[in-house]
């Protein structure tokens, strides 16, 4: 895309069915199969006009929490659970010390870094989700866990900011931390805090952003996060609103937030959410106009990027492609204002 706000994708994309149906057999042939469904997706991306193809939809992991659980020492799976959009994943049990056996993300930065010239942003699993969405039979309390847990993610960080570095881009190395727990327990925000900072302490020569999705109350994250060093945060919002044209606050009730970001992280890069990833409705590129319309009267274009609320694996990919082809024409409209 020439011009026009800067369009990101989220994380995850749906995987084509010859991949889902057999991901877990693992191998040298579901390896193939992950690579080839990258590379689709990527194509997809591209078609789209994304500027920001992160890592290609995801496709080398099944689900946010067991991928990197899976990489782990310390974690015991007990059986499977059921996640919001009817896949299930291993949810694990923390039964010794949490020890990183090996990087969760690294083949797959390194495949997408040999296939695309776009930006790239990897999302990692944040601290306090891992912690949230783990059994504890080890730690004395969950602020302990938090900590190893983001020790670890300080350690994935590091390894992959050292093969971007051999890769030898120009572009700065985009990490997002994904956590969607990040609200759940407001009486821990301290906890987030601490992992966040803990996660990317002293670490140079990237960005920093995190994504957290479905929160009732924006404000508290706001307010815990204002001193740490991240630059940006992406977020849902498109769910919340109405599907009604128009720039007035009855119409735009779910950007009504974006005022208390700019108030006390105004300086910071906003990731806007502007399609629903939760409905089979495309949204049209007049309304996606009309909700970013509405968030620059609080907001500076110049830091605001456009992306859907939040991954599109619960779509199909047909529809996900004209979610994301919507929502790059509508970033066109801003061209003569960023």
């Amino acid at each position: 895309m020439t011009g026009g706000l800067v369009t990101q994708e989220i994380g995850s994309f749906r995987k084509p069915e010859y991949l889902s149906t057999v991901f877990r057999k693992g191998g040298d042939d579901v390896r193939k199969l992950i690579e080839r469904a990258t590379l689709e997706t990527l194509g997809v991306f591209r078609d789209s006009g994304l500027v920001n193809v992160g890592v290609g939809g995801e496709m080398f992991r099944w689900e946010m929490y067991e991928h990197l659980a899976d990489h782990l020492e310390g974690i015991q799976f007990y059986g499977f659970v059921r996640s919001f959009d009817n896949r299930y994943f291993r949810k694990g049990s923390v039964v010794s010390k949490i020890i990183r056996k090996s990087s969760a993300h690294l083949e797959e930065l390194q495949f997408v870094a040999s296939h695309a010239t776009e930006k790239i942003k990897v999302p990692i699993t944040g601290a306090y989700t891992m912690t949230d969405w783990s059994f504890n039979e080890h730690y004395p309390d969950r602020h302990e866990l938090a900590l190893d847990y983001a020790d670890v993610v300080h350690e994935e960080i590091l390894d992959l900011k050292s093969e971007w570095q051999k890769i030898g881009r120009d572009q700065v190395l985009e990490i997002q931390i994904d956590e969607p727990a990040a609200t759940t327990n407001p009486s821990e925000m301290d906890i987030l805090r601490d992992t966040v900072e803990r996660s990317i302490e002293g670490i140079q020569g990237c960005e920093f952003t995190i994504h957290v999705c479905y929160s009732t109350d924006y404000g508290i994250l706001y307010k815990a996060l204002a001193d740490t060093a991240l630059q940006g945060y992406n977020l849902e919002f498109a769910n919340r609103d109405t599907l009604l044209p128009g720039i007035n606050r009855e119409q735009r009730t779910g950007y009504v937030d974006v005022k208390e970001f700019a108030d006390r992280l105004g300086d910071r890069i906003l990731g806007l959410g502007v399609t629903d990833v939760h409905i089979d409705d495309v949204e049209g590129s007049d309304l996606i106009k009309d909700r970013i319309e509405f968030s620059t009267r609080f907001q500076d274009i110049g830091r605001i990027r456009i992306n859907p609320d939040c991954g599109l694996r619960t779509r199909s990919r047909e529809t996900g492609f004209r979610k994301l082809k919507n929502m790059v024409e509508a970033g066109k409209a801003f061209t003569d204002r960023t």
